[in-house]
Parts: C-alpha cells; sequence; structure tokens
C-alpha cells in the first residue's frame, strides 16, 4: 500500500470510528424536544396578531419581543450587551435581528451559528399572509434547539463549542437581516464551524422520493470532510427515517439558485461554511394559505432532532 492509498485508509477508519461513536449517543436526548412546546411557538410566531410580521411593523415587533423573553427564559445570553440588533433598511423601515449566545460547557474559541428569519409578507388588502411553514417552522425549530442545548448546557453535558442562535429580519428585504449579522460579526470566520440556516420545515408536501416524509440539506460540501456524510447516517437511522436531499431535486441548477437565494449565504460569501435545511416551496408559499394548519408538526419535530444530532457532531 503507497502512502496516498494508506493516507486514505486511515481517514476513512477515522470516519467510521467516529460515526460509530456518534451513534451510541443518537436519541438520546430526544425527549428534550416536545411537540407540544413547538406547537405553542408556531402557533404564536404565526397567529393573526402577528399580522404577518412584515419589518419595521409592531405586530412583528411583537414576535421579536416574544423571541426575546424566550431566549432570556432559557438562559441565552445577550450578545454584543444586547439581544437585538438594529439597523435601518434604505434608511427607512427598521430590522431587527434576535440574538442568543449559549458559551460551549467548557472554554472554547469556537463557534456555530443557527439561524432562521421570523419576518414574512405581514397583511396584503386585508389579508393576513400568516407563513406558518415561511418561516415560522424554521424558526420554531430555532427554539427548539435552544431549548435543547439550553438544558443540556445546564446538566453540564454539551455544547462542546460555542451557540449563537438567531433570528433574522429582513429576510424579505433582500436578505437584509443575515448580511448585516455578518458584516458586524466579530467571530473570524476561521473560528466557526458551520453556520447552519433553517427556512421552511414544516411540510411534507413535495417529497425528493417515493416517501413521504424528508428532508433537503443544501452546503454539506462546504463543511469540514470529517462531518460530511453524517446527516445520511442521522436519516437512515429508524428513529428518524426519511429520504434526504443534498440537491434541491436533483438539479444542479436550482441547487445553485436556491443556495444563493437564503440567509445561509451570507455566510458563504464571507468564507464560512454553511448548511441549508428546508423541505422546499409549495403551492401555499407566499399565500394566506400558508397557515398552521398545512404544518405536520410530527415530522417538524423529527426534523429537527436531525439537526439537533448534525449540531451535536459539530461541536465535538
Amino acid at each position: 500500500m503507497n502512502g496516498h492509498s494508506l493516507k486514505t485508509a486511515v481517514a476513512a477508519l477515522a470516519v467510521f470510528l467516529c460515526t460509530f461513536s456518534n451513534a451510541q449517543s443518537v436519541g438520546k436526548f430526544d425527549y428534550l424536544l416536545e411537540q407540544s412546546e413547538m406547537e405553542t411557538d408556531l402557533e404564536y410566531i404565526a397567529s393573526d396578531q402577528a399580522a404577518g410580521r412584515a419589518s419595521g411593523t409592531s405586530a412583528k415587533q411583537s414576535v421579536e419581543q416574544f423571541m426575546v423573553r424566550r431566549f432570556k427564559s432559557l438562559g441565552l445570553k445577550p450578545y454584543n450587551w444586547s439581544y437585538t440588533q438594529s439597523f435601518r433598511y434604505n434608511d427607512t423601515i427598521l430590522v431587527r435581528n434576535v440574538v442568543g449566545y449559549l458559551p460551549a460547557v467548557a472554554p472554547s474559541d469556537e463557534y456555530i451559528i443557527i439561524g432562521a428569519h421570523y419576518d414574512h409578507m405581514g397583511t396584503l388588502a386585508g389579508r393576513v399572509y400568516n407563513g406558518a411553514d415561511d418561516n415560522a417552522s424554521g424558526v420554531t425549530a430555532l427554539l427548539g434547539l435552544a431549548r435543547m442545548f439550553a438544558r443540556l448546557k445546564a446538566e453540564g453535558v454539551a455544547p462542546g463549542k460555542n451557540i449563537l442562535f438567531v433570528a433574522f429580519d429582513g429576510k424579505e428585504l433582500s436578505m437584509s437581516g443575515s448580511e448585516y449579522f455578518v458584516r458586524n460579526l466579530d467571530i473570524p470566520a476561521s473560528k466557526i464551524t458551520c453556520a447552519i440556516n433553517m427556512d421552511m420545515l414544516g411540510t411534507n408536501l413535495v417529497p425528493t422520493g417515493i416517501n413521504s416524509d424528508y428532508l433537503i440539506a443544501l452546503g454539506e460540501k462546504t463543511l469540514d470532510e470529517k462531518y460530511r456524510g453524517y446527516l445520511s447516517f442521522l436519516t437512515k437511522r429508524a428513529l428518524y427515517k426519511m429520504d434526504l436531499d443534498l440537491t434541491f431535486y436533483g438539479s444542479r441548477n436550482f441547487t445553485d439558485i436556491m443556495y444563493r437565494s437564503g440567509d445561509h449565504n451570507s455566510f458563504a460569501k464571507a468564507g464560512i461554511p454553511a448548511v441549508f435545511f428546508t423541505s422546499a416551496f409549495h403551492e401555499h408559499t407566499y399565500k394566506p394559505t400558508d397557515r398552521i394548519d398545512i404544518i405536520n408538526f410530527p415530522l417538524l419535530r423529527r426534523r429537527t432532532l436531525v439537526i439537533y444530532n448534525f449540531v451535536l457532531r459539530l461541536c465535538e
């Protein structure tokens, strides 16, 4: 065996051993994510009272404060002395990201960023665009992950790296919230293992294959090689069993377009590995019919658990 073959074999063995080790902990803390809590969060975020969460509106601000209260109640710390990060889009519309910081269980200078945009289209022609899937579902997953990791931190178990939980505003304003966040990020790109973005995770309306339970994840190739393949491993486990598509329905062009059109791309452009999780567009996207009745909560929980276990791996 030549030197190159030996190195390849050693690398493959290391990946196998790491995967085997991780397999022992998969599902161990799933009980920390309760579907009833996810239902409560999503119902509030996508309620008629939130009026579609258009940036710059008082109704959107009520959801912003809801996020701040949730982060505080979980023991997340403010980032740079504040839970909110404000700026004006085109010098007019007030945009506010909400950020919660969870330090690693032991001192670390490495970070993971988990984000989801919480703004939507607002109320148009007297009709509320609730955005239950786009993107109350992603924000609900964000809160679920924050809840899980905060509880693990209280038990001294995890995370192994610092985590920033970010609810982005301004997605519907040219992704201005994530762009602003990245421009003002005072963490070197080399210290960020991954930025995760979740946008529309709540339905099974456009399956990627035969199985109606599925997950689309774009950007895995931006990760360090040691983390690649773990999503496939997780989605094949009996606990989560679902189809995984690492493209956008097999189309290279649409994969590129989808990857460039989300908040994760703000990080990718800055040289930060970024992975995008979604269940894709459907007939209710950007319509008043995107309401809570189209959400598949058991599947949303299961997808969130896959992402949780993936983050746990990234934290090592």
